[in-house]
């Protein structure tokens, strides 16, 4: 692609301003210059999809960042949501984007239960699978599709509901962990049962209840460990297990979910990141590889956006200077999706030949995830 490109014009500026102000509170008007950007790379990935890249210098040392300039408006082009058979495998991103067919690039998803479950926090809805996993509350800053098409970032929640149990809480459908003092419901996309329930580090009185078919099956005291099962788990803790535990077993139960709005696909990070153009993000100050997903209103165009950092030529950011970058991206609304060594991208050669990870995950290889985000492209019918 030309240097004279608008967009790409942009993004080197950018860089330029960046070069000079990020790290520093974002608060100089110094003019941007292009000598601070180099190593510049573009592609088209698919009609309506480019990538591109180019390196920069902050006053945190060199940075290397990675774009996906998706076009939603063309024909055949559209972004999902995909995960593993169950929420508790990972696999590398490149492998979960090759999962599907039409997709000709993508990033890693959500934040995970790394050390535990392996099961992603927060929202996933595909358009094949629905909802597979979100929490009522927490976790809720996503970026969705809308029924109508449109793309947007803002809370998605789930609402949960016993039927015969109207005010009972269910604040939860396959989170790493059951909520305290609530019902969680698990679904067999879940996997195995977990048979253990901690809270802050306390053990607390637990019930299980099983439901097939419209009727309790079971009900225990005892959490189940390592198994699969049909139908679907309440989980109880706390005032949730003793609610629970007022079912017989033979109990006509019937639990209805959805997504508040009613997206056709969502997916949830840690944080928005910028909203209607202002840098409304959190700081954390640990400078670290980073992945978000934004929208840029003025052009309609998606942006996913991997930076690499913690190894030599690219040191990463902050969470704030990684909001202002996006920011000066010209991005509106960005979510934070997870980072350091989960930070990858995937997209399609230039020829059409192969679909490869193209940033440099700082692990020196990728990392197993349970899910990712993903750019498809379908040619439409003549």
């Amino acid at each position: 692609m030309s240097a004279a490109s608008p967009r790409y014009a942009a993004c080197a500026l950018a860089a330029g301003v960046l070069a000079s102000s990020l790290l520093a509170g974002m608060t100089t008007t110094a003019a941007p210059s292009r000598a601070a950007v180099s190593h510049r790379t573009s592609w088209q990935v698919a009609p309506g999809v480019t990538y591109r890249a180019w390196r920069f210098t902050s006053r945190a040392g060199p940075q290397r960042v990675h774009v996906l300039d998706v076009d939603p408006t063309e024909p055949g082009v559209s972004l999902g949501y995909h995960g593993n058979a169950t929420l508790q495998l990972r696999a590398p991103t490149s492998r979960i984007v090759a999962a599907d067919p039409t997709a000709v690039g993508g990033t890693n998803g959500n934040y995970f239960d790394i050390s535990d479950t392996g099961a992603p926090y927060g929202v996933g809805r595909s358009r094949a699978r629905g909802v597979t996993h979100a929490p009522t509350s927490g976790w809720n800053d996503a970026f969705y599709q809308a029924t109508d098409g449109s793309y947007h970032v803002g809370t998605v929640a789930l609402s949960a509901h016993v039927a015969q149990h109207p005010d009972w809480p269910v604040t939860g459908l396959n989170l790493p962990h059951a909520r305290a003092h609530a019902i969680t419901l698990y679904t067999p996309v879940w996997g195995v049962t977990q048979g253990r329930a901690v809270v802050d580090g306390r053990r607390t009185p637990v019930r299980q209840v099983h439901v097939k078919d419209g009727v309790v099956r079971q009900n225990t005291s005892k959490l189940s460990q390592g198994r699969t099962f049909k139908g679907y788990l309440l989980i109880g803790l706390g005032r949730g297990a003793r609610l629970l535990r007022t079912l017989p077993v033979g109990t006509a139960l019937d639990v209805s979910w959805a997504l508040n709005p009613q997206p056709q696909m969502a997916i949830t990070g840690s944080q928005v990141l910028v909203r209607n153009a202002q840098v409304v993000a959190t700081g954390d100050g640990v400078t670290a590889p980073r992945t978000a997903i934004g929208i840029d209103h003025d052009t309609g165009h998606v942006l996913l956006v991997a930076l690499d950092g913690r190894q030599k030529g690219a040191v990463g950011l902050s969470t704030l200077a990684w909001a202002h970058f996006l920011d000066r991206l010209g991005i509106d609304d960005a979510v934070n999706l997870d980072g350091g060594g989960s930070t990858t991208m995937v997209a399609r050669s230039a020829d059409g030949s192969t679909t490869g990870v193209v940033n440099r995950p700082s692990l020196g290889h990728e990392r197993r995830v349970p899910d990712a985000l993903t750019v498809d492209y379908r040619p439409p019918s003549p």
